[in-house]
Protein backbone atom coordinates (compact mmCIF):
# COMPACT_ATOMS: atom_id res chain seq x y z
CA UNK A 1 0.00 0.00 0.00
CA UNK A 2 1.01 3.61 -0.95
CA UNK A 3 -0.07 7.00 0.97
CA UNK A 4 0.45 9.76 -1.03
CA UNK A 5 1.60 13.18 0.46
CA UNK A 6 -0.45 15.54 -0.71
CA UNK A 7 1.04 18.95 -0.54
CA UNK A 8 -0.86 22.37 -0.38
CA UNK A 9 -1.00 23.18 -3.84
CA UNK A 10 -3.52 23.66 -6.13
CA UNK A 11 -2.19 21.50 -9.29
CA UNK A 12 0.83 18.80 -8.56
CA UNK A 13 1.88 15.60 -9.99
CA UNK A 14 4.17 12.66 -8.80
CA UNK A 15 4.37 9.26 -10.52
CA UNK A 16 5.15 5.70 -8.78
CA UNK A 17 5.71 2.87 -9.60
CA UNK A 18 2.92 0.69 -9.12
CA UNK A 19 2.04 -3.08 -10.79
CA UNK A 20 5.91 -2.85 -12.83
CA UNK A 21 4.30 -0.32 -14.14
CA UNK A 22 5.07 3.66 -14.03
CA UNK A 23 1.79 5.42 -13.13
CA UNK A 24 2.24 9.50 -13.47
CA UNK A 25 -0.77 11.18 -10.69
CA UNK A 26 -1.39 14.79 -11.41
CA UNK A 27 -4.06 16.45 -8.97
CA UNK A 28 -6.19 19.29 -9.87
CA UNK A 29 -8.28 21.83 -7.32
CA UNK A 30 -11.60 22.56 -8.91
CA UNK A 31 -13.28 25.68 -7.10
CA UNK A 32 -16.43 25.61 -8.48
CA UNK A 33 -17.52 21.92 -7.15
CA UNK A 34 -14.64 22.13 -4.01
CA UNK A 35 -12.79 19.12 -5.21
CA UNK A 36 -9.91 17.32 -6.29
CA UNK A 37 -9.79 15.63 -9.78
CA UNK A 38 -7.42 13.09 -10.90
CA UNK A 39 -5.86 12.69 -14.08
CA UNK A 40 -3.50 9.39 -14.30
CA UNK A 41 -1.17 8.01 -17.17
CA UNK A 42 0.64 4.97 -17.19
CA UNK A 43 3.97 4.20 -18.41
CA UNK A 44 3.21 7.92 -20.16
CA UNK A 45 0.14 7.23 -21.80
CA UNK A 46 -2.55 9.41 -20.78
CA UNK A 47 -5.58 6.97 -19.45
CA UNK A 48 -7.99 9.14 -17.52
CA UNK A 49 -8.31 13.10 -16.99
CA UNK A 50 -10.70 15.14 -15.02
CA UNK A 51 -11.68 12.31 -12.37
CA UNK A 52 -13.72 13.69 -9.75
CA UNK A 53 -11.85 12.18 -6.47
CA UNK A 54 -14.69 11.00 -4.07
CA UNK A 55 -14.06 9.54 -0.62
CA UNK A 56 -14.50 5.89 0.02
CA UNK A 57 -14.67 4.94 -3.66
CA UNK A 58 -12.20 3.03 -6.00
CA UNK A 59 -10.85 5.27 -8.35
CA UNK A 60 -10.14 3.24 -11.28
CA UNK A 61 -12.44 0.59 -10.72
CA UNK A 62 -13.69 -0.50 -13.77
CA UNK A 63 -11.28 0.66 -15.89
CA UNK A 64 -8.94 -2.93 -15.58
CA UNK A 65 -5.92 -0.43 -15.40
CA UNK A 66 -3.90 -3.21 -13.70
CA UNK A 67 -2.39 -0.71 -11.23
CA UNK A 68 -4.59 -1.89 -8.29
CA UNK A 69 -6.76 1.04 -6.29
CA UNK A 70 -6.41 4.64 -5.85
CA UNK A 71 -8.99 5.44 -2.59
CA UNK A 72 -9.31 8.73 -0.88
CA UNK A 73 -10.13 7.67 2.72
CA UNK A 74 -10.81 9.38 5.40
CA UNK A 75 -11.45 8.05 9.31
CA UNK A 76 -13.60 11.25 10.31
CA UNK A 77 -16.12 11.23 6.90
CA UNK A 78 -14.63 14.04 6.03
CA UNK A 79 -15.19 15.07 2.19
CA UNK A 80 -11.64 15.98 0.17
CA UNK A 81 -12.36 19.87 -0.40
CA UNK A 82 -9.21 22.07 -0.89
CA UNK A 83 -7.90 21.63 3.10
CA UNK A 84 -8.51 18.00 3.29
CA UNK A 85 -5.46 16.66 1.69
CA UNK A 86 -2.69 18.86 2.60
CA UNK A 87 -4.19 19.33 6.42
CA UNK A 88 -4.23 15.29 6.04
CA UNK A 89 -7.75 14.48 6.98
CA UNK A 90 -8.39 12.87 3.89
CA UNK A 91 -5.51 10.53 2.49
CA UNK A 92 -4.69 9.13 -0.80
CA UNK A 93 -3.83 5.26 -0.94
CA UNK A 94 -3.11 3.12 -3.82
CA UNK A 95 -3.73 -0.78 -2.66
CA UNK A 96 -2.48 -3.59 -5.15
CA UNK A 97 -4.97 -6.50 -6.11
CA UNK A 98 -3.42 -8.71 -3.45
CA UNK A 99 -4.11 -6.41 -0.90
CA UNK A 100 -7.63 -5.51 -2.18
CA UNK A 101 -8.18 -9.43 -1.99
CA UNK A 102 -7.09 -9.88 1.78
CA UNK A 103 -8.83 -7.08 2.70
CA UNK A 104 -12.30 -8.68 1.48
Amino acid sequence: MNVFKIIDQADQQFSAVMNNRRVTIRLRYNKVVDRWMLDLSIDDVPVLNGRRIVAGLDLLRGFGFGVGAIVAYSPTGAAPGRSAFPLGTVKLYQVSADEMKAAA
